[in-house]
Order: structure tokens, then C-alpha cells, then sequence
């Protein structure tokens, strides 16, 4: 096989599986999974999930006539579609970091009050920095991500903080990326106090959260490898990020 098929598809999160059946359906063009299992020797279990995540890969297509599944390989084109968005999402990143690095560094002008900055590490110190957004009366502006919150933290977000956040009459608009996850959590908004909207445009992925509240407020949190979160009070920050959010809340309409 091509080294630098292999390796280009490989860079794509392609595994050897993936790879001969991606490129037997490319070859042959439009197939049935037992003609694919059959011509690479797969077995039909394996098979259909290397289909799968093909197509979710968005590399390949699923078809059905007269009730017969097959599958077709979208044009090669579809990968320089791909490192273009990326590219669009890189600069539209680099974009953001520039906003907030002319913002951040007004803060040591002078002109500016020095913001309050405190950090929060673990996952009941984070559950405390949720806890302190939730003020009385008040909206809240947020980017979320809904995709890597550890379960323990998920139920005391889902039990307990939307809870309060009704008593304490909180509402809030969300902005959340597109996915099944999502949809469920949009279908919840009426029983939640908020306004969700799901972004579809590419790009926009989201990998921490920012939480808008109380003015002046912000508050970061991220899942990745350890908990932690961010507070930071700072009208002008906040003013930018805020900006940011109505930008894309009203391009979105």
C-alpha cells in the first residue's frame, strides 16, 4: 500500500481498518458491507463499525434503494475542505487571542482597575465557582461544552445547580456547539430557565466554558486533564467577551 496514503489518512485518525475499507470503497465505488467484508476479508461485525465511523468522519456516505443499504466514498476534495476550515478556525482563534490580549494587557496601563483573579482547582472548588454565578435576579451569558464533563460533576449540575438556579430566578442565554447531546439539552430549556442556541456553522467548537454573570463577572472552567477553574472580575474583559457573544448569538439568527 501507498506509504503516503497510508500516512495522510493515518494523520486523520484512520486505523488500519479504516484504511482498507475506506480506500476498497473508493476503488470499487458504490458497495455493499458484504461485498466490502468479503473483498478485504473483514469480518461483517468489524466492518460495520468501521462504517460507521467513517461516516461520521464525514468521508463517507450511506445510501439505500429498494431497501439495500451501500455506501460511497465522497469526493477525495472533501479532505482540502477540511484542512480549509481548520485553517478558518485557526485564524478566527487567533482572531479572539489578539481581542483579548490588547484587552488583558490595558489592565496594566493604569487606566484600569486591577481585576480580582482567583484560581479554583478540584472538582468541589470548581462546584463552588458554579455555585457563586448563580445570582439572585441576574442573566448569564455562556459558551458551553457539554461533551467532557465528568460525571460526578454533571449530576450536581443536572440535580442540584439548576435547582437553585430557578429559586434564585437566574436566567441565562447559552451558546453550545452541534451535537445529539445538545439537541437533549436545548429540549430542556423551558424547565431550565435558559435559552440555548446551537451553533452549526463550522467553525466553533468549544473545549472550556465561559460564563458571563453579574456584569462584571467571568468565569472560565475547564475539564481537560484536571478540573479547575477560573474567576476573574473585570467590567472591561467582561465587556469584550459579552461582545464577542452577542456577535455570534445575533449571527446565528
Amino acid at each position: 500500500m501507498n506509504h503516503i496514503i497510508t500516512n495522510f489518512l493515518q494523520n486523520y485518525g484512520f486505523n488500519d481498518t479504516d484504511i482498507k475499507i475506506y480506500l476498497d470503497i473508493y476503488k470499487y465505488g458504490r458497495s455493499y458491507a458484504s461485498s466490502i467484508g468479503h473483498r478485504t476479508n473483514i469480518d461483517r461485525t468489524t466492518v460495520y463499525s468501521a462504517l460507521k465511523r467513517l461516516i461520521k468522519k464525514g468521508f463517507i456516505i450511506q445510501t439505500k434503494s429498494k431497501d439495500v443499504t451501500s455506501y460511497l466514498a465522497l469526493p477525495t476534495e472533501i479532505f482540502l475542505e477540511k484542512i480549509d476550515a481548520e485553517i478558518q478556525s485557526a485564524q478566527q482563534k487567533k482572531k479572539i487571542a489578539q481581542i483579548f490580549i490588547d484587552e488583558i494587557s490595558k489592565l496594566k496601563t493604569g487606566h484600569y482597575a486591577k481585576p480580582k483573579i482567583n484560581i479554583y482547582e478540584g472538582e468541589e472548588s470548581v462546584i463552588n465557582l458554579y455555585e457563586q454565578t448563580l445570582v439572585p435576579n441576574s442573566q448569564q451569558k455562556a459558551f458551553l461544552t457539554i461533551q467532557k464533563i465528568p460525571i460526578s460533576l454533571k449530576n450536581f449540575l443536572i440535580n442540584k445547580f439548576i435547582k437553585t438556579k430557578i429559586s434564585k430566578n437566574v436566567k441565562s442565554e447559552v451558546l453550545i456547539c452541534d451535537s445529539e447531546r445538545s439537541r437533549k439539552y436545548k429540549s430542556l430549556d423551558k424547565i431550565s430557565n435558559r435559552e440555548t442556541k446551537i451553533i452549526t456553522n463550522h467553525p466553533f467548537e468549544l473545549h472550556s466554558e465561559i460564563i458571563l454573570f453579574d456584569k462584571t463577572k467571568i468565569a472560565i472552567i475547564d475539564f481537560n486533564d484536571e478540573i479547575f477553574g477560573i474567576f476573574i472580575e473585570s467590567k472591561t474583559l467582561y465587556q469584550t467577551i459579552e461582545t464577542i457573544f452577542d456577535c455570534i448569538w445575533q449571527i446565528d439568527k
